[in-house]
């Protein structure tokens, strides 16, 4: 197995591990009693390694994890299938990405507006390059206007 510096993991993405290590600090809870919140409970070192990245969230932790913080299920395994898709980009491609907030936005929709949204991207894909331009420009003013009002 190839060995990793310190200084490549440093650089690796840390989305997951922030995301609890904020949820937890927004709910008041110490690593400890996060940990006492698993059945069986773990460690405040093995709370500690998932929100700096170093171990993965095993599968049979999940749960508790979505329990115990109160968050969407659907949002942390996005998440986390976006973290592991640039850690394994990374190995691939030999270099590190942009990890700031320039990385690409993950969305989540609901079942329920699946066939909406296939409808537009479809459309986007017969759009004329003008066109996909002009859309694009309608999308960004858009956001920023609903983000300034946020």
């Amino acid at each position: 197995m190839e060995n990793v510096s310190k200084k490549s993991l440093a650089k690796s993405p840390n989305w997951v591990g922030s995301f609890i290590r904020q949820k937890r600090e927004a709910k008041g809870l110490s690593q400890k009693e996060l940990g006492q919140k698993f059945e069986p409970a773990v460690t405040t070192q093995f709370v500690s390694n998932l929100e700096r990245g170093i171990t993965p969230i095993p599968a049979v932790h999940i749960q508790a994890l979505v329990r115990s913080l109160e968050i969407n299920e659907a949002e942390l395994m996005v998440l986390m299938e976006k973290e592991y898709a640039a850690k394994l980009t990374n190995k691939i491609a030999g270099h590190q990405m942009d990890h700031g907030e320039n990385s690409p936005a993950v969305l989540v929709i609901a079942r329920q507006d699946e066939e909406f949204f296939k409808w537009v991207v479809q459309s986007f894909n017969n759009l004329s390059d003008v066109d996909r331009a002009q859309f694009k420009a309608q999308l960004k003013s858009w956001f920023e206007l609903s983000l300034k009002r946020a």
